[in-house]
């Protein structure tokens, strides 16, 4: 028997039979340590094989015409180890007032009420505006991102802090204020932003004169939202143009509140002064 190894040993056939032997015999002992043995549980997860999830789609009507950069529902879903019991996009798991596409949506855990451990529920703080997957502190707010393509505007939104105007006017020096305790994107009720329209020549700031072509907006123009969130989230919110007008800086009109999202632009006017106002209304892309 040596002496036919010896034999084989010798050959390049040989060789190429001993290479072939040594080949299955790694690959045998390879799935052999990685076969899972373990046994599945009676309510087994989600599986692309196991479960049609066709909602991808369905996700996006209800979105009205906010888009999400993420992975797909049913990959998240397999993901946190949803079943076929809560898995559905109107659940939710954790009793949090969060639907499930929502979770999927912000990027919570649709497993816990509060996702960052800060005291403060999932829904509550994207109803005010704070970021939901923000570890640690429940003060932090997303960035966010005005765009109006018409007009050429990109600039950061600034939560406002304080309704003291000196404050105000600080801020707006560094882009566009948003009011303290009006609507957070996408939410329902009224979000109030203001911008300069024309600026002192020694002001400070790089958006002394961000919103000086506001007033060529037009009915249907469109102005994007976009805020990102510390896990990663990119959400874009778009909101299309429904009335324009002039008016007094103390005009109701400017701060009513609405049962549906809406989106107010503020800047003095006309270019120069600040005893009026030019206000932009528009309501969330549908």
């Amino acid at each position: 028997m040596r002496g036919f190894w010896q034999k084989i040993k010798g050959s390049w056939i040989g060789s190429l039979l001993f290479s072939c032997l040594l080949i299955l015999i790694f690959f045998g002992l390879f799935f052999l340590v990685n076969l899972d043995l373990k046994p599945t549980s009676k309510n087994q997860p989600l599986s692309d094989s196991s479960v049609n999830f066709n909602l991808d789609g369905e996700i996006k009507k209800r979105l009205n015409g906010i888009d999400v950069s993420a992975e797909s529902y049913s990959a998240w879903a397999i993901r946190f180890g949803l079943d076929a019991s809560n898995s559905g996009l109107d659940q939710d798991p954790d009793k949090d007032d969060l639907a499930n596409y929502l979770e999927y949506v912000y990027g919570t855990n649709p497993l816990e009420r509060d996702t960052d451990k800060d005291t403060y529920s999932d829904k509550a703080e994207i109803a005010n505006g704070y970021d939901p997957d923000a570890p640690g502190d429940s003060n932090i707010k997303p960035r966010v991102e005005i765009s109006i393509a018409k007009i050429k505007i990109l600039a950061p939104m600034i939560w406002s802090k304080s309704e003291h105007e000196q404050d105000m006017l600080k801020e707006l020096e560094n882009g566009l204020g948003h009011y303290l305790k009006t609507s957070a994107p996408g939410q329902v009720g009224n979000m109030i932003i203001s911008g300069h329209s024309s600026n002192y020549i020694w002001a400070k700031g790089d958006y002394n004169h961000v919103f000086r072509d506001l007033d060529n907006l037009e009915k249907n123009d469109v102005i994007t939202v976009t805020t990102f969130q510390k896990n990663g989230k990119i959400i874009i919110y778009r909101y299309q143009v429904s009335e324009k007008f002039v008016t007094v800086p103390n005009d109701t009109r400017i701060f009513e509140n609405s049962d549906s999202p809406i989106l107010t632009l503020s800047t003095c006017w006309p270019i120069g002064t600040n005893f009026r106002r030019l206000i932009v209304k528009a309501q969330l892309q549908k």
